[in-house]
């Protein structure tokens, strides 16, 4: 008999390759009627758009034709009950339940033992299982399995609901279905654009869906597939010789057997009629694995059931090989949208800029890398898409709404027409804020407030300059050295601090030291850690490695020389003590240049990144050693909520406007006032609206953002007295959440009409 643990995991495996939801559901209520002997086996769906919301779905055991009529409200009915109390309940004698509704027609009133569990993803009730006897009570075994399964599916239930309309999308050009992706707002802006995507190292699930035409294709397809098959073949009866020597004969047999399966059968004729039916080699090599490992996955027996494995690394092996035939130079269409499990710098520095309109990742949140980069950038980004379908998504049209965190895939008829007049809208209040570029950033009393750019890429500058920006409050060096293959030398660094430099020449230009680790990894320095975050990363690293920094340090000074506009920045500071070590460094930097130089230099100004939750209680004696300070929100509200922000799962705990995070950087401008340091932020908070505006209201002067915030920061800026935005903060003081602060802000702008700058349309 099979283990509870090989039932639950056959049954999910199940699930999780169903070709679309109502296949999940049905392989569900098929299963769960044999693992746990019930009579009746039923799922309810929440839709929470519905009146009646929570709507039978899928069901075994009920009279025929009730799949859809039957509907409840969340509270009504035993099943509502589960749905609203968000827990599982056990009767012996349903029917007697205060809350019982009968289903007229379903016969279920001859099964009155009743079990129902919800399925939950992040706190929201995806629907509800419910399994029914005649006769013999559920017991605590029964209820443990049901609540496991429920625990596994809610993932499944997502992927399989979203692969059944991309599956629609890509067979059916009529359909009306379009599929709307939901995750965390990562970068503002609305568009539209082609999918492409993007995939990380060779691997059965990261290939994507791809259609293939016309004879001479098929051919070729077909030809690569039988060179990958043969070189594998060979490859393992090479190594079926060799481990003869050294293994009993029954273990070398291993090898032969898998040689044999790519003699003939069915893996090798189930992938030639894919290809030949239009799929792309690898996609129909992948739909093959996929299907045989699904056959040997549901078997009972659990020897043949692990035999899954074996097919899944034949699979790896031929895939690998044919992957590295597919050599075909890649053409991007005018305007796409990169989408991935997870998309990094260096993806975004490899494809077309001008053509980039926006990303979709199924990782990260509003905060990650790069999230930041695309507000760098200027497009849309949403982050944190559960189950993200992004192998079936090549080539489909998208648009993607970076203020509310949606993607809408093939979007259709009056869903179209809506999204094009919100872009069209995006694009009109674009136009209508460029007339704010060589207008100051003063408040309607007259405060005047410093607006910088945040950069990092060479493609930044136009935009920058065009923004209007009075300088760069900080330059990402980490950038430069994240799209190369090794440590770029003191020269190579000259070249591109002298350019951002001379760019910015009779502005200030932050240079932050190298920033790395944690979200940020080089690929030719690996870090392997736990807890990356918490570990080894910024001034850390550089300090542990004083050859990396001086050598960072001198080509600042030398591409500063005749400028005269560097301004260094140190990231996680977390003491006095790495402030000091760090200024020696520098010091010993600028004398090694000046005396090669023969000229006298300018020591440039030293700031502090305060981004570290200690640095805020040594803020006073901070503030002594540096000229000034700058307030690093993104990576100050995750120590402060301890919140990775790179986590989806967490994406709706972190938010710098909390509270907490307001109070502390409050203390953080106390501090600085009391030694006259000035105080900047060049979080992603400064280019927020509402940030912008409680930030304001704490005393700070001097913001710098991404370039394609500038101008809606500035036209907030120039809407509201200061004195106004001084009373909006001490109101928020009183607040407990980071929700009602910001729907406070939200409600000031509104009421200005500048609702527009915050969210698709006017």
């Amino acid at each position: 008999m099979p283990s509870l643990i090989h039932t639950l995991q056959k049954i999910v495996n199940k699930v999780d390759h169903a070709p679309d939801i109502q296949h999940a559901l049905d392989i569900i209520v098929d299963s769960l009627i044999t693992a746990l002997n019930a009579d009746i086996s039923s799922i309810f769906i929440n839709y929470e758009d519905a009146e009646d919301n929570l709507v039978l779905m899928a069901n075994r055991g009920f009279h025929e034709g009730v799949i859809g009529q039957v509907k409840l409200k969340t509270g009504n009915g035993v099943v509502g009950t589960v749905a609203a109390k968000a827990e599982p309940v056990r009767l012996d004698n349903a029917l007697e339940h205060k809350n019982y509704v009968h289903f007229e027609g379903s016969g279920e009133e001859a099964y009155p033992i009743f079990m129902g569990v919800p399925i939950i993803s992040q706190r929201e009730v995806l629907g509800v299982l419910v399994v029914q006897r005649a006769e013999q009570s559920f017991n605590n075994d029964d209820e443990a399995f049901l609540t496991t399964l429920a625990t596994q599916l809610a993932n499944a239930i997502t992927h399989a609901q979203h692969s059944g309309t991309m599956a629609k999308l890509q067979t059916d050009d009529s359909a009306s279905v379009s599929c709307t992706l939901k995750g965390v707002a990562g970068a503002p802006g609305i568009t539209m654009g082609q999918a492409v995507v993007i995939s990380h190292g060779i691997t059965l699930h990261s290939v994507p869906d791809k259609k293939i035409a016309g004879d001479d294709e098929i051919k070729q397809q077909l030809e690569r597939f039988g060179h990958a098959v043969q070189q594998v073949r060979d490859t393992l009866h090479e190594q079926a010789e060799r481990m003869q020597q050294v293994l009993p004969a029954e273990e070398a047999a291993l090898f032969i057997a898998y040689a044999q399966m790519l003699e003939a059968g069915s893996l090798l004729d189930d992938t030639h009629s894919r290809i030949e039916q239009g799929d792309w080699a690898p996609t129909a090599w992948r739909k093959t694995i996929d299907e045989h490992c699904d056959i040997f996955a549901s078997m009972d027996d659990e020897y043949l059931a692990q035999r899954s494995d074996d097919i899944r690394d034949l699979g790896r092996r031929v895939l690998q090989i044919l992957m590295s035939s597919q050599d075909e130079v890649r053409v991007y269409p005018h305007q796409f949208i990169l989408v991935g499990e997870e998309i990094a710098a260096s993806d975004m520095a490899e494809v077309p800029l001008e053509g980039l309109k926006a990303i979709i990742s199924e990782h990260g949140s509003s905060s990650s890398h790069v999230a930041i980069l695309a507000h760098a950038l200027g497009i849309p980004a949403v982050m944190g898409v559960n189950q993200l379908p992004y192998t079936q998504m090549e080539g489909l049209t998208v648009v993607v709404d970076g203020y509310t965190g949606e993607a809408y895939v093939d979007p259709k008829q009056a869903l179209l027409s809506e999204l094009l007049n919100s872009i069209q809208q995006e694009e009109q209040i674009v136009d209508s804020l460029k007339v704010l570029k060589n207008k100051p950033a003063v408040t309607t009393d007259g405060y005047r407030v410093s607006l910088y750019v945040n950069s990092g890429l060479m493609s930044d500058h136009t935009p920058s300059l065009r923004s209007g920006a009075e300088g760069v409050g900080l330059y990402r060096t980490e950038i430069p050295f994240q799209i190369r293959e090794s440590f770029p030398n003191e020269e190579e660094q000259y070249h591109i601090y002298r350019n951002v430099l001379e760019t910015f020449s009779g502005m200030p230009v932050v240079l932050r030291t190298l920033d790395v680790g944690g979200d940020k990894p080089l690929s030719y320095f690996p870090i392997k850690e736990d807890n990356p975050f918490l570990g080894w990363r910024g001034i850390r690293i550089t300090l542990d490695h004083p050859d990396i920094f001086i050598t960072q340090v001198r080509a600042m000074m030398r591409a500063n020389a005749g400028i005269d506009n560097l301004h260094i920045l140190l990231p996680m500071i977390s003491g006095v003590q790495e402030l000091e070590d760090a200024l020696i460094l520098i010091h010993r930097a600028k004398d090694e240049v000046q005396e090669e130089l023969e000229q006298p230099l300018r020591f440039p100004r030293v700031g502090a990144m305060i981004e570290v939750p200690s640095s805020i209680y040594q803020i006073d004696d901070i503030c002594r050693l540096v000229d000034f300070i700058s307030i690093g929100t993104n990576d100050l509200t995750q120590y402060l909520l301890a919140v990775d922000r790179n986590n989806e799962a967490v994406a709706d705990l972190f938010s710098a406007l909390h509270p907490s995070v307001l109070r502390a950087m409050e203390d953080i401008v106390a501090g600085a006032n009391r030694q006259n340091t000035p105080v900047s932020v060049c979080g992603e908070l400064a280019g927020d609206p509402m940030g912008a505006m409680a930030l304001m209201g704490m005393g700070i002067e001097s913001l710098s953002m991404s370039a394609g915030s500038l101008l809606r920061v500035k036209k907030v800026i120039r809407s509201f007295s200061h004195a106004e935005l001084f009373e909006f903060f001490a109101e928020t003081k009183a607040m407990n959440d980071a929700q009602d602060v910001r729907d406070f802000y939200v409600e000031q702008l509104d009421e200005r009409g500048l609702g527009g700058l915050i969210r698709a349309g006017n």
